[in-house]
Parts: C-alpha cells; structure tokens; sequence
C-alpha cells in the first residue's frame, strides 16, 4: 500500500522519478516468456498466431510514453466510428471494423502497416443481400466486435445493428447480429445469424465464441464441424460487457450480473467450457459501480499474455488475471487499480512482455499510457499525446503489428457537427 500511494503521488504531478522506478524489479522481470504452442509442442500453429496477438520483449525504456501518430482512414459516407474492431491476420497486417450512421453497413478495411496502404475488405449489408439473407429493409450498422483469427487460417467477427432496441433491456434489436469469417483470399462466409446484437467475438483454439445483447448470449461456434450452441450467461436489464475473454484451452469467461434477495446487484465471471457447461463462477468485486448498469461497460481492455494467462480490466478500471489450470477451473484474481491514481476508463490493453501490460486510460477529461508490471502489481502513468484532436475517445484496441507499433482506435470530431473514425499508431520507445 505503501508503494502503491507513492506513485499515485508521482502520477498526480505527471513526473516519474528515478526513485519511483527503483520500486519496481529489476530489468530481467520485463524479458517475454517464450510463446506456448496452441495444440501442444507438436503444433505448427503458436499461441501468439492463434490470439491474434505479437509478443516481443519490452523496449529498453518501458515506462517512456510511445510515439503517436495518426493513420487516415479512409472516409466513406457515414463512416462515424472504430468501437474497438480491430484485428490482425497471420501476415501482420491490422483490420478496422468501421461503424457508420444511417441505413448503411457497416465494412472491413485493411492496413498494411510495411506498405503504408490501406485496402477495402466489404460492406456487411452488401454481402448479407449478395448472400440472399438480407430481409427487407435489413441494415448491420456496426462491427463492434474484434477480428480474430481462428485455428483455420480465417478470420471472424460479428456485425450489429442497434435500430428498435431499447436501452432499458426490454426489446431486442430488429435485425439482430450475424457472425462472418473471411478467408486469406477475401471471401465473407455467413455463419450464424442470432436475435441478439453481437457486440463482442474471441477465439478459443477450435471454437470462437460470441456475445449477445441482452441477457449476455454467450455463443460458441465450431470451426471445423460449424456446429453452434447457445447458453444464457445472465445479466440485468440493459447492461452489456463491451468485452469478454478466451483461452486456449478452449474456454470462455463472460460476466454475469444479478440481482439478489435484497435488491442489490452482485458482478461474478463465469468460466465456460467449448460445450458451453458452467464450470465456475467468481465474484468480480470491481466490476459493478453506482450508477446505473446499463450505462457501466463490464469487461473493457484485455490482453494475452506470452504464457497463457489472460489480463482484463473493467469499465472501472480494476486490471483481473485469469491463470488456467491444467485441470479444474481457472484461477481469477484482482490484480488492483490499473492506474496509479485510482478508478478510471481501461479501455485498452497489450502484452509489453512476459509481466509487463500497457494501455491507453482516460482519467478524468485526459487520456494517460499506462505501463502495469504484474509481480510488483506496480502502475506508471504519463500523459498521451492525442495530436490536439479536439472531442476524442479511444475506445481501446489488443493489436500489434510486427514491428510492436500498437493501434487504438476510436471517433473524433469532423469539424462540422460530428465525428470520424479514428485510428492512432503508438510506436514504443526503441
């Protein structure tokens, strides 16, 4: 505690010490663990590949804050927003979902970070038509979901449309969500269409698993046989975790809120297995806060980490690991405040190397960098730059492209009444 307050204090003056980095342990803790391999030391495929995620030591100065710049995205009519949809394929390159306004859909782009290009990937409201399953007046508005990859050398995500629901829980969105896969060729395959807006996707080995709105419909889909299954984790009225989390064993964790005897409302994460059979249930202290549950984000940034373990934060900025066994439930502990000074808005997260996270925090009106070293469970905070972008949110982003640069992403003002979409490159300090 004694440590923790110290560079709380450091943070509040925006300076990091010499002495406030003396606390934390020597260099040798920050080396990344070796990948594990996803099918056991046979398989050709790594844990890195199958997460989507790049693992690489941490720069020689971890706690500097990274370089930004910003990376156009290409302006389409109603293009408004990235909610999180980023993605990276087995070549490197980074994938943005982009949300528009308006009966329009939804569409994937492309960036090849070496190339400095950007590539059009498809319309989610073209493809449903050209697929024969758009009904009328059908519209998928959103990807609010990642793009993972899956054990098949394809790539999915989930798109939404948010048109007739209320916000209260009590209807349904009218067109529902649907999953997708694209192949390495850029073939969209449609497979599973669900009443539920799908906001959330992550894969699991041979599974990926979505999440629904309302009532967090936890989906898990087979790779190889396409067959799907169902399973109604729990929530209350109209909140939704924007995010859920995977490991490669095959199992998925997803928030459940209820409300007890007396009225109050209690936050546990519930571990799945592929068959969608409850295995375990663990309180989330920090999950819940005072204000009303539709408007609290659940699960926000999350991260996997070179050895199998699994970070998260919550809406309120709590930072949780998820360590599993080789046999029996994970364990889930509560790591403490991912920012020194206490709660705030984790929206981001990434593997700086094997103990080490990073991420983009909005505390108050600012957005800070972050750098947490699990064993010490010890926080730095700096300020981020954000360019003079004026009325900006980073929504948050798990992706990295080969040479570590990492992207978040998010919505700025267009100048004329609304907002674009948004997408920063961090590079790390060398």
């Amino acid at each position: 505690m004694v440590v923790t307050r110290m560079i709380s204090l450091q943070a509040r003056r925006r300076v990091v010490t010499g002495a406030a980095l003396a606390l934390l342990p020597a260099r040798a803790a920050f080396a990344a663990d070796p990948p594990a391999r996803a099918g056991g030391p046979e398989s050709a495929v790594s844990f890195a590949e199958l997460t989507g995620s790049l693992f690489l030591p941490p720069p020689s100065e971890p706690f500097r804050a990274p370089a930004v710049r910003e990376i156009a995205v290409p302006q389409f009519e109603g293009a408004n927003a990235i909610w999180g949809a980023t993605g990276r394929d087995a070549h490197g390159r980074i994938w943005f979902g982009v949300s528009v306004s308006g009966r329009r859909g939804a569409r994937l782009l492309q960036f090849d970070p070496s190339a400095q290009v950007w590539s059009e990937r498809g319309d989610v409201t073209e493809h449903l038509k050209s697929a024969g399953l758009a009904r009328a007046e059908e519209n998928q508005a959103k990807i609010h979901s990642r793009i993972v990859p899956g054990a098949d050398a394809r790539l999915y995500f989930a798109s939404m449309d948010e048109r007739g629901e209320r916000e209260d829980g009590s209807a349904l969105p009218t067109w529902g969500g649907h999953l997708w896969r694209i192949d390495p060729a850029g073939r969209w395959e449609h497979l599973l269409h669900t009443p539920e807006a799908l906001i959330a996707v992550s894969p699991a080995g041979r599974r990926v698993f979505a999440l629904g709105y309302w009532g967090h419909a936890l989906y898990s889909y087979d790779t190889r046989d396409g067959k799907a299954r169902r399973a109604t984790v729990g929530s209350v009225g109209g909140h939704i975790s924007r995010n859920f989390v995977t490991d490669a064993r095959g199992h998925a964790y997803v928030p459940r809120v209820a409300r007890t005897a007396d009225g109050t409302l209690s936050a546990s994460l519930v571990e799945y297995d592929g068959e969608l059979r409850e295995i375990a249930a663990t309180p989330l202290e920090h999950y819940l806060g005072t204000g009303a549950p539709e408007k609290n984000h659940g699960i926000t940034g999350h991260a996997w980490l070179p050895d199998g373990r699994i970070a998260f934060t919550t809406a309120r900025g709590h930072l949780y690991l998820v360590t599993p066994q080789r046999d029996g439930p994970s364990r889930v502990e509560p790591l403490g405040w991912f920012h020194p000074e206490g709660e705030s808005y984790a929206p981001s997260l990434f593997a700086y190397g094997g103990t080490v996270l990073a991420g983009v925090v909005r505390q108050r009106s600012r957005f800070d960098w972050v750098v947490f070293e699990v064993r010490s469970r010890i926080g730095i905070a700096q300020p981020l730059d954000t360019l003079g972008l004026r009325n900006v949110l980073l929504y948050g982003s798990v992706s990295r492209d080969d040479a570590g640069r990492m992207y978040v992403v998010g919505w700025a003002s267009n100048g004329r009444g609304g907002q674009r979409p948004l997408a920063l490159q961090l590079t790390p300090p060398a």
